[in-house]
């Protein structure tokens, strides 16, 4: 295995025919720094020109997308006193990390969705709204037994962010997109029996159950992975006007 980038925040690597990305703390402070973002995303655009890349695994260590971090985050960007009003989102006093973390994250996410090549997603542990929707972005999802997807943005008067709303309209009908994302939480076993899920793997040795998994789609010839992913991200050309509109609603 190749180390390319290595912080505490995330680690990319090479093995054999994969890219990896591991994303492994403190995800917010990361993804509302541009540096290390544009970094990233470098390197995702970089995986197409790589003939020697067939398949891209993002996976995140257990406890680093879950409701304490995305508290810790939230509340430390909201701004305080303020007055209820049922109409009105709720304001930040750092409006700017607000925006940087929506506009950062939806980079990445069209940047993955752009790929031709095969993007596999590992979810592990308690995972919040805007990276349940990054993960969705994926060709094939793949999650711990004890994985729960968190519709934590309620909480807060928040919209759902990551794409989520898009993709669960692409992947559901219109009326069960709208049930999970209004509700508090949703588990493995659930997200598996709409579909959102290829398989859930043990959480013991997740990893190495997940790199297995993606053994059987690498041994595929590169020409046919990328010519079929080609054909098959023509729907996906409507993300990038979505994540447009999503930003003139917030006037981002």
């Amino acid at each position: 295995m190749s180390i390319l980038a290595s912080n505490e925040f995330y680690e990319i690597s090479i093995a054999n025919e994969l890219a990896i990305l591991n994303v492994k703390s403190r995800v917010f402070d990361f993804i509302t720094d541009v540096t290390l973002t544009d970094k990233l995303s470098a390197f995702i655009l970089g995986i197409d020109h790589n003939p020697d890349i067939k398949a891209l695994i993002f996976y995140n260590d257990p406890e680093s997308l879950n409701e304490e971090n995305y508290d810790r985050f939230i509340q430390g960007i909201l701004q305080r006193n303020e007055s209820s009003n049922e109409c009105d989102p709720p304001c930040f006093c750092e409006k700017n990390t607000r925006f940087r973390e929506i506009i950062s994250l939806n980079k990445i996410i069209r940047n993955i969705a752009s790929l031709q090549k095969i993007v596999i997603s590992g979810i592990q542990g308690n995972v919040v709204t805007p990276f349940v929707g990054a993960s969705m972005v994926a060709d094939f999802r793949y999650a711990s037994e004890d994985a729960v997807f968190s519709m934590i943005h309620n909480k807060y008067g928040l919209h759902p962010s990551g794409g989520l709303p898009f993709f669960l309209t692409n992947y559901l009908n219109h009326s069960k997109a709208m049930e999970i994302q209004l509700s508090d939480k949703i588990d493995a076993e659930k997200a598996f029996d709409l579909g959102l899920l290829t398989k859930i793997l043990p959480t013991d040795n997740f990893i190495h159950h997940l790199l297995e998994e993606v053994k059987k789609y690498t041994a595929i010839k590169y020409c046919t992975i990328r010519d079929t992913k080609r054909l098959t991200n023509f729907n996906r050309n409507e993300l990038r006007d979505y994540f447009e509109y999503e930003a003139s609603l917030l006037n981002l």
